[in-house]
């Protein structure tokens, strides 16, 4: 992962926003005394939303029954006989 100070931070904003929705990585700001409490990360809000679904998904349970489905090799779901209030 790329580290940078919040000094290069505030110099190049613009160059490494632009960094991060280019090469879908994301960039450590490390303080000074590299507290890693200090520190923070910034990713691309196309990432971000990923990890918000993601973990929304996680929290429903939404995801386990997805796992499940990929494990039992039934086959074909037809979307429209899914009970999407016990998911």
């Amino acid at each position: 992962m790329k580290i940078v100070t919040p000094t290069i931070l505030k110099k190049q904003t613009d160059a490494l926003i632009e960094w991060v929705n280019d090469n879908c990585e994301p960039i450590m700001i490390e303080t000074v005394n590299q507290d890693d409490s200090k520190s923070a990360v910034l990713i691309s809000k196309k990432d971000w939303e990923a990890i918000e679904e993601t973990l929304y998904l996680i929290q429903t349970g939404t995801m386990v029954k997805v796992q499940e489905r990929e494990q039992d090799n039934s086959g074909f779901t037809n979307i429209d006989k899914i009970d999407w209030d016990k998911i």
